[in-house]
């Protein structure tokens, strides 16, 4: 089977032109790649995204159907398909072309350089408008259910799993303490208020931000869409940058926040952060390891180690890259 590692641009640019003879030649710039797809700039004016995995290829379906519907409303520019293409003995899966859309992944941004003024009222208004989108019709769409009380206990998992991999980015932390946290679960899991429409996975790598006018530009990676609790969308801004984004980017937010939601989006937070640790060691991408570091601080505590800790992790990220 063909994974990630063999598909490079040489490969992506024959599979393209073969499909979409319109594109010829091809210019084809590797943008990265995640734990489900991975992605390609085609002619400096598409990205292409192709799935690792067959369950992976299922959720594009999905997004196929319900990201034109969002596009059409959202207050922020969304991926809208362009071209679909079919898998053939060159890829085994469907996969999918759309209009780049301007600014880069924020994870390549320092937080602290981005004025919470200027982005966070776009993103209160924009997480309002995707939390109010009508559950039913997101349904007949094809989009699921996750229940974040299974999700919590599968990243806690996950993050004691992946713990030990932390003394390799950090040189000093808390780490007896952070594993406690993690051990302990998460406080608040009674869920009072309803599930609403979630992008689920809305990590400072899946929003573009055009630093020069300052301004969120656009969402990307619909790929975990479902149906769920606030917090799972909430939780990507306190690992963006901690209590102070969250708050905010809530001031601007027009729906229900108790206490147990933001529990719950710190909690999965701080999970993502010891994920990201590993996901950038194994890959060598230290923007990942930076992130995940700064989320357990914000997130777990240890504030006066944020900047020896950051700064080890980079050092580390960048001697393996």
């Amino acid at each position: 089977m063909l994974d990630d590692a063999q598909l490079d641009a040489v490969q992506v640019a024959s599979i393209v032109e073969e499909q979409f003879p319109e594109l010829s030649p091809p210019d084809v710039v590797y943008l990265g790649a995640g734990c489900d797809s991975s992605a390609f700039e085609v002619n400096r004016r598409w990205v292409f995204r192709f799935p690792k995995r067959a369950d992976v290829e299922q959720q594009l379906v999905i997004e196929s159907r319900v990201l034109p519907v969002l596009a059409e409303q959202s207050p922020l520019p969304l991926p809208v398909f362009s071209f679909h293409g079919r898998p053939s003995a060159a890829y085994p899966y469907h996969f999918v072309g759309y209009r780049k859309l301007p600014g880069v992944p924020a994870i390549l941004i320092d937080g602290q350089t981005m004025p919470v003024t200027n982005w966070a009222p776009t993103m209160g208004r924009f997480l309002s408008w995707l939390h109010q989108f009508p559950v039913s019709e997101a349904e007949t769409l094809g989009v699921e259910p996750q229940d974040v009380g299974a999700l919590i206990e599968e990243v806690r998992s996950d993050a004691l799993d992946d713990f030990d991999l932390l003394y390799e980015a950090m040189d000093a932390a808390p780490f007896q303490e952070w594993r406690a946290f993690f051990a302990a679960g998460c406080p608040s899991v009674s869920i009072e208020s309803a599930s609403v429409l979630v992008h689920r996975d809305l990590a400072s790598e899946h929003v573009l931000y055009d630093a020069t006018r300052q301004e969120v530009t656009g969402i990307i990676d619909w790929s975990e869409i479902a149906i769920s609790d606030r917090s799972v969308d909430l939780a990507g801004l306190f690992h963006w940058g901690g209590q102070s984004y969250a708050d905010a980017v809530l001031s601007a937010y027009e729906g229900p926040i108790d206490e147990g939601v933001l529990v719950r989006a710190r909690f999965l937070a701080a999970c993502r952060g010891v994920g990201d640790v590993a996901f950038g060691l194994k890959t060598r991408r230290h923007e990942y390891i930076e992130a995940g570091t700064r989320a357990l601080v914000r997130c777990v505590g240890a504030r006066d180690l944020t900047r020896r800790a950051a700064d080890s992790a980079s050092d580390r990220g960048r001697a393996g890259g």
